[in-house]
C-alpha cells in the first residue's frame, strides 16, 4: 500500500488524522515520487493530489536526514492570493514532522524576508514571479544550493501563457545554479494535451510519469433551457428585464434550494456582477454572493469562508474559482450559458463532488438555439474525451529578453553558446536557434538604457552597469499585463459614470463608437488622457457590449460540431423526430423541443451548418454572414471582409462577430452581393496574399496595439507606466518594425486573437465547392436570432428604471460588505457583514466598536495595530451615527469625508442615504482617476 512505504513519522500523522486508505491519486503517485521520478498528477480538486506530492517528498526529506541549513523543497503556486487552507495543511504537516515551512510572496514584510535569509525554511512556498526575485538574493541563492524537490501547483493555469514560459526557463536556471537535476512534481486539473503539458513542466528530454484520474466519464451533465411562464412574464416587468432572463433566474433559484452548496459559473466578470445583481434583486433572501479576480482579496476571502461555513448557499464565479481554492463540499455546479470550451466545463464541474467517491454534477442553463446546441456539443465532446489541445507558447522573444536579464542577475557575463545550451532545455525554446538568441541580445544592447551589453567578437553578453537594467528586471518580474482602468465621464454633466478595462478601450475607444454601459447606450465623443468622454444616445443599434473583450473564445471544432448537429437534425425532416433524436442523445425534453422548433422555423435551403455558409440581406444596411467557424476564425473573417469592403465601398463599415455569424452594418445601403463577392475573392487568394491582408488588418486594430504595448513593456522598450493613449502606438509600431518587439507582438496577436489556419481551410473548401455559399433575402429566423442576441446581451434598460436598479445594486453591495470589528473595551476582534449587524456593540462585552475597512486576513492582529488611527476615527462615527454610520463606512468614501455625507443625510431614509453615498463615491473616484 502507498502509505506503508512512507516514513514512520508520516504514517503516525496519517493515523492521527484518520487517513487509513489513500485516494486514487495518492495510491498511484506516492510510489513513483518515492522512486525519484518526475511526476505529473492530473486529478480534480479535493482528490488529495496535494498530499500525493507532499507526503512522499517529506518522506524522502526525512530519510535524507539533512543537517545543513537550506531550502530543500520549493512549492510554486500561480495563485495571486495564496490559498489559506493549503498553507494551514502544509504547516500542520511540517509542524508534525519537524519540517519548517514558510511563505514568500509580494506581501511578505521586510522582517520576515530578513528572517528567511538568516534562517531558511526547509520548504518555501512561493509564486513564479517571486521566484524570479528570490534568485537574485545572495543568501537565498546560497540556501537554494540544497534544493532537491520542486512541486508546481495548478500547472494547467501556467502551461498556456507567458508566466509558464518564464517559469520553465527559471527552472533551468535553478538546475544550473544547484549543479544537478531536480525532481519535479506537477499538480494539474484536467488538460487536453497531457504529454505537451508534461514536456512543458519537465523540460526537453527528461523522463516523466503521468498519474491521471479521469472523472469525466463519471460526470453527470445536463443541458436545460428554461421556458418562461406567466409568473416569469410578470416578474420581467417588475425587474425591468427580459422574460427569458427571469426564467433562467427562477431555474437557478430552484436548483440552489435543492442543494446544500452550489457554484454558478459564468464566462466574464461583467456577467458575474450582472447575474449576482439580478439574483439579489429577484430573490433578496437567497444566500448568494459573487466571486471574481477583480474583487478585493478581503471580499474574495469573505465569500470563500461563507461557502465553507454554510452561511452562503451559492456563489456566482468566473474562472477565479476553477483553481484549487478550498471552499468545502460543493453539491452542484451550474454553468450559466455555454462554457464555450470542453476543458472549461470539465474543470468547473470537477469542483463538485469534491471526493472521488461522489459523482460530479453539472447543469448548463442555455439561452438561444446556438447557445443550447453549443452547450450540448460540449457535453458530448467531454464524454468522448475530446478536450481542446493545450497550446504552450512557442519561443516568445519578450520572455527570452526577460530571462537573459535574469541570467545576467545570476552571473554578470555569459558566453552566448553557454546561455543557449541552458535555455533550449526549456520546452518552449526547444527549437530556438543561436541566431535568434543573438538577435534578441543585440536588440537589448541597442535599447536606451541598455539592458545587455553584447560583444560580437567574443559572442558574449555582459550585465550593464546602469540603474535602468535593475529597474527593468524588477519591473518585469511578472508576465501578467498590468490592465489599466479608464474613467467614463458624461461629456454634458462631467459626471463619472464608471470605468472601462484597457482591453475594451484599446479595441473600441475612439470617437464615434457606440457602446452599452450600465444598461444605457453611449457615444464616445472624446478621449482625453485616462478619461473617455461620452454622451447618452437613444438608439442602441450598432452598440457594442462593454464586456465583449473578455469572452472565452469558442473553438472552431465546437462550432463545426454545432453545424453538423443542425444538419443532421434538419435532415430528419420533421420537428418531432428532431426533438426525439436530441432526447435520445441526452438533452432534456424541454430544451430538445425548443431547439427543434427554432431550427424548423428557418427555411431549409437557408439553414447554416458545417457545410453551408449563408449570406443574408437582413436589412438594407445590414448583412449577416452565417458561418460556423468559432470565435477566432469568425473574427479573422470579419477583419478580412472589412479590409476588402471598406476599400471597395469607400464608406465606414462596422462589424460584430460571434462563433456562428458575422454581422456587417453600414450607415448607407449595403448590398449582399458585395459581401458575397468579397468572400469569393478571399477564397481565391493565395496563402501568402491572405496572410499579408490579415497582417494589414491586424496592425490597424486596437487589440494589436494593446498587445504591442504589453510586449514592448516586457522587452523594456517602453516605460512600464505607458498606456495606449500616453504614447503614439502608431509611431512605436513603425519605429520597432523589423525588430523582435514587432515580430513577437504580431505572433502573439495571430495566435491568441485570430485563427487564420481554420479560416484558410474553410475558404479552400468554398473554392472547391465542398462548402456551399447561399444568398438569403432576409430577415430569416436565425438572422433575427443573431441580431437580437447582440441587442439582447446589451440588456438596454430604460433610463427611468435605471436609477432604481443602480440604487438597489449599491444597497446590496454595502449591506454585503465585510469589515473587521475591534472592541475598545475588551479587545475583541471579529469579521461581520454590515447587513448582519443589528446593534453596533461588542457581542462579547457590549463595549464600543471601531472598524478596519480594508484589510488582509493573513494577520488580523497586525492589521488592527497598523490601522489604529482608522479604528479610533470609525469609533467616533459609530458613536455619533450608530448603524447608519456603519452602513456609510462600507462605502468607498475616505473616512475623513464621511461626516459631511452623514450630516447631509440626517433624517433621510436608507434610499436617500444610499443615493448620497453613491454620488460621493463617484465624485471621489472621478477626482482620483483624473489625478492619475
Amino acid at each position: 500500500m502507498a502509505f506503508a512505504a512512507l516514513h514512520e513519522a508520516i504514517r503516525a500523522a496519517l493515523a492521527e488524522k484518520g487517513f487509513n486508505e489513500p485516494t486514487e491519486p495518492q495510491r498511484l503517485a506516492i510510489p513513483l515520487v518515492l522512486e525519484g521520478r518526475n511526476v505529473l498528477i492530473i486529478a480534480p480538486t479535493g482528490s488529495g493530489k496535494t498530499e500525493a506530492a507532499i507526503l512522499p517528498v517529506f518522506s524522502k526529506f526525512l530519510e535524507l536526514g539533512a543537517t545543513e541549513p537550506g531550502i530543500y523543497i520549493l512549492y510554486i503556486t500561480p495563485l495571486r492570493a495564496l490559498n489559506r487552507d493549503l498553507l494551514d495543511r502544509l504547516k500542520w504537516w511540517g509542524a508534525k514532522l519537524g519540517i519548517s515551512v514558510d511563505v514568500r510572496h509580494g506581501d511578505t514584510d521586510e522582517a520576515d524576508r530578513q528572517r528567511q535569509s538568516r534562517n531558511p525554511p526547509h520548504m518555501l512556498i512561493t509564486t513564479p514571479e517571486m521566484l524570479q526575485a528570490i534568485l537574485t538574493g545572495k543568501r537565498l541563492l546560497e540556501h537554494l544550493k540544497q534544493l532537491r524537490w520542486v512541486i508546481v501547483d495548478e500547472v494547467h493555469e501556467l502551461a498556456e501563457d507567458k508566466r509558464g514560459v518564464q517559469l520553465s526557463v527559471t527552472l533551468e536556471r535553478l538546475r544550473y545554479h544547484v549543479g544537478r537535476d531536480l525532481q519535479i512534481i506537477g499538480l494539474s486539473a484536467t488538460v487536453g494535451s497531457v504529454d505537451e503539458v508534461a514536456k512543458f513542466l519537465f523540460g526537453v528530454g527528461r523522463p516523466y510519469e503521468v498519474v491521471q484520474v479521469n472523472v469525466v466519464r463519471h460526470m453527470k451533465l445536463e443541458v436545460v433551457r428554461p421556458i418562461p411562464d406567466d409568473r416569469d412574464r410578470a416578474d420581467a416587468q417588475r425587474l425591468s428585464t427580459h422574460e427569458d432572463v427571469v426564467a433562467r433566474l427562477r431555474t437557478i433559484k430552484e436548483l440552489v434550494e435543492r442543494n446544500r452548496t452550489t457554484l454558478i459559473f459564468v464566462n466574464t466578470r461583467s456577467m458575474a456582477e450582472l447575474l449576482g445583481f439580478r439574483l439579489a434583486q429577484a430573490y433578496p433572501d437567497l444566500p448568494a454572493s459573487v466571486h471574481h479576480s477583480s474583487l478585493s482579496k478581503m471580499v474574495r476571502l469573505s465569500v470563500e469562508n461563507g461557502l465553507k461555513s454554510g452561511r452562503l448557499k451559492a456563489v456566482v464565479a468566473t474562472s477565479s474559482l476553477e483553481l484549487g481554492i478550498d471552499i468545502g463540499h460543493v453539491d452542484l455546479v451550474i454553468q450559466y450559458l455555454s462554457p464555450h470550451q470542453v476543458v472549461r466545463l470539465v474543470q468547473r464541474v470537477g469542483r463538485s463532488g469534491h471526493r472521488l467517491t461522489l459523482v460530479p454534477r453539472g447543469v448548463i442553463i442555455g439561452d438561444d438555439v446556438n447557445d443550447v446546441l453549443e452547450a450540448f456539443e460540449i457535453v458530448r465532446r467531454a464524454k468522448a474525451g475530446l478536450l481542446e489541445a493545450t497550446k504552450v507558447p512557442y519561443k516568445p522573444y519578450d520572455v527570452l529578453a526577460n530571462q537573459i536579464a535574469a541570467f545576467l542577475m545570476l552571473r554578470p557575463r555569459w558566453k552566448l553558446q553557454e546561455l543557449y545550451e541552458i535555455i533550449k532545455r526549456a520546452y518552449p525554446y526547444r527549437d530556438l536557434t543561436l541566431e535568434e538568441l543573438r538577435r534578441v541580445a543585440k536588440f537589448m544592447d541597442q535599447l536606451k538604457p541598455r539592458l545587455a551589453l553584447y560583444f560580437e567578437e567574443d559572442d558574449v553578453v555582459v550585465r550593464p552597469r546602469n540603474r535602468g537594467f535593475y529597474r527593468y528586471f524588477f519591473e518585469t518580474l511578472s508576465m501578467i499585463p498590468d490592465e489599466r482602468q479608464y474613467a467614463v465621464v458624461d461629456a454634458k454633466t462631467g459626471e463619472l459614470i464608471g470605468t472601462l478595462d484597457e482591453a475594451f478601450v484599446a479595441e473600441y475607444g475612439t470617437p464615434g463608437v457606440k457602446f452599452v454601459f450600465r444598461g444605457r447606450p453611449w457615444l464616445i465623443t472624446e478621449v482625453d488622457g485616462r478619461a473617455i468622454k461620452v454622451v447618452e444616445v437613444d438608439d442602441p443599434s450598432g452598440a457594442i457590449p462593454s464586456w465583449v473583450g473578455e469572452e472565452i473564445p469558442v473553438p472552431f471544432e465546437v462550432a463545426q460540431g454545432v453545424g453538423a448537429l443542425k444538419r443532421e437534425l434538419r435532415a430528419l425532416g420533421d420537428r418531432a423526430k428532431a426533438a426525439e433524436a436530441l432526447v435520445r442523445m441526452g438533452m432534456s425534453k424541454a430544451a430538445a423541443e425548443y431547439v427543434a422548433e427554432e431550427l424548423y422555423k428557418q427555411p431549409p435551403e437557408y439553414l447554416p451548418d458545417d457545410k453551408t455558409v449563408v449570406v443574408e440581406q437582413f436589412a438594407e444596411n445590414v448583412v449577416v454572414v452565417h458561418a460556423h467557424l468559432g470565435t477566432l476564425a469568425n473574427r479573422t473573417l470579419s477583419k478580412l471582409l472589412g479590409e476588402l469592403l471598406i476599400k471597395e465601398l469607400d464608406m465606414p463599415v462596422g462589424f460584430h462577430q460571434d462563433p456562428y455569424s458575422v454581422i456587417i452594418q453600414s450607415s448607407r445601403s449595403l448590398p449582399v452581393e458585395a459581401v458575397v463577392a468579397a468572400l469569393r475573392r478571399l477564397a481565391d487568394l493565395q496563402p501568402v496574399e491572405l496572410a499579408e491582408l490579415v497582417k494589414s488588418a491586424l496592425i490597424k486594430s486596437g487589440s494589436f496595439k494593446r498587445r504591442f504595448l504589453y510586449v514592448a513593456k516586457r522587452f523594456g522598450a517602453v516605460d512600464k507606466e505607458a498606456d495606449i493613449y500616453s504614447v503614439s502606438i502608431g509611431k512605436l509600431v513603425e519605429a520597432f518594425s523589423g525588430t523582435p518587439v514587432f515580430d513577437e507582438a504580431l505572433r502573439e496577436a495571430l495566435e491568441q486573437d485570430l485563427d487564420l489556419e481554420s479560416l484558410w481551410r474553410v475558404l479552400q473548401q468554398i473554392k472547391e465547392g465542398r462548402i456551399s455559399v447561399k444568398v438569403a433575402r432576409g430577415p430569416t429566423h436565425l438572422g433575427k436570432v443573431a441580431y437580437d442576441k447582440l441587442a439582447h446581451r446589451l440588456e438596454v434598460i430604460p433610463p427611468e428604471r435605471l436609477k432604481r436598479l443602480v440604487l438597489e445594486s449599491a444597497k446590496a453591495r454595502l449591506l454585503n460588505t465585510t469589515m473587521l470589528f475591534v472592541c475598545a473595551d475588551c479587545g475583541w476582534t471579529g469579521l461581520m457583514r454590515v447587513g448582519e449587524v443589528y446593534e453596533v456593540k461588542c457581542p462579547k462585552c457590549g463595549g464600543k466598536l471601531g472598524v478596519v475597512r480594508y484589510f488582509s486576513t493573513d494577520n488580523l492582529e497586525r492589521e488592527v495595530r497598523r490601522r489604529s488611527e482608522e479604528v479610533v476615527k470609525s469609533r467616533e462615527i459609530l458613536e455619533r451615527y450608530g448603524w447608519r454610520g456603519l452602513y456609510a463606512l462600507a462605502s468607498r468614501i475616505p473616512i475623513e469625508e464621511l461626516e459631511a455625507v452623514l450630516a447631509k443625510a440626517d433624517g433621510a431614509d436608507l434610499n436617500k442615504l444610499t443615493e448620497l453615498l453613491v454620488e460621493s463615491e463617484k465624485e471621489h473616484l472621478k477626482a482620483r482617476l483624473l489625478e492619475a
